[in-house]
């Protein structure tokens, strides 16, 4: 499964693009993304991941650029100074080979939920999601960070630190191993289990460039440390990394639909 794709084939990966509109109506903003990514979190390795990109909010609230790594999401509710609205997001699946062999095989994931941003100014952000999943998993999971953002006519930059969190449930299903688990694997010998709490700290940045009208294109790059109760995993010190990194490149076209 790839990430950030939604029901039935659309991605929402956060708000890339708007334009001028008319009354009434939204902006829909659709495009294509590749980026270079762990597939799950604690990953290895890393995998390049082509996937759409789609972004729908209302035609009366105000543009304001969103970094790459938040949740595709729908803004049904934007002011100047918030934004909330239901958001999803994907995770690719852990197979069972390898230095996997003998731990539980994870279907991809599906989380939706639901986010908020606060905006004190143009140029600071305050970030929040919370989702469960409901397909891979059962946890409940949350992200947040707080970001500075230059909003040019033409350029736009954002960076910020990122933080996240994760239930017992989330917790247990990707970083835990089981007495079973730990009998199977000829590579893990004692059963674990981390416990809810934080996930992960890092920072993310990046650079939106307009091209012409509603086309834009986006590069960012993000940094994420596994938290000590997710770097201690077995499953981590044997077939991860605590270290993961991130980059890729967005490009967007933005129009309105449904306006006077």
């Amino acid at each position: 499964m790839r990430n950030r794709l939604l029901t039935l084939g659309l991605g929402l990966f956060g708000l890339t693009g708007g334009i001028a509109h008319a009354d009434g109506g939204w902006i829909v903003t659709i495009g294509g993304r590749v980026a270079a990514t762990p597939p799950y979190e604690g990953a290895g390795h890393d995998v390049l991941a082509p996937s759409p990109t789609f972004s729908l909010r209302r035609a009366d609230s105000p543009y304001r650029f969103s970094p790459p790594d938040d949740s595709s999401s729908i803004s049904l509710l934007s002011s100047r100074y918030i934004a909330f609205g239901p958001a999803v997001k994907f995770r690719y699946a852990r197979g069972d080979e390898g230095k996997l062999t003998g731990l539980d095989k994870i279907d991809w994931a599906a989380e939706p939920g639901a986010f908020l941003n606060l905006w004190p100014a143009n140029w600071l952000r305050g970030h929040v999601e919370a989702r469960r999943g409901v397909v891979g998993h059962y946890g409940w999971v949350g992200d947040a960070g707080v970001d500075l953002i230059y909003p040019g006519k033409r350029f736009e930059f954002s960076i910020g630190p990122r933080i996240g969190y994760g239930d017992r449930h989330y917790m247990d299903r990707y970083f835990g191993v089981t007495a079973v688990e730990a009998a199977r694997s000829p590579l893990i010998d004692t059963a674990y289990e981390p416990g809810a709490g934080e996930r992960y700290r890092g920072v993310e940045a990046a650079v939106s460039y307009r091209l012409v009208g509603g086309l834009r294109t986006t590069f960012d790059v993000g940094y994420h440390r596994l938290a000590a109760a997710v770097a201690e995993s077995p499953v981590i010190e044997v077939a991860g990394k605590r270290d993961q990194f991130l980059g890729g490149v967005t490009v967007s076209y933005s129009f309105g639909v449904g306006g006077k």
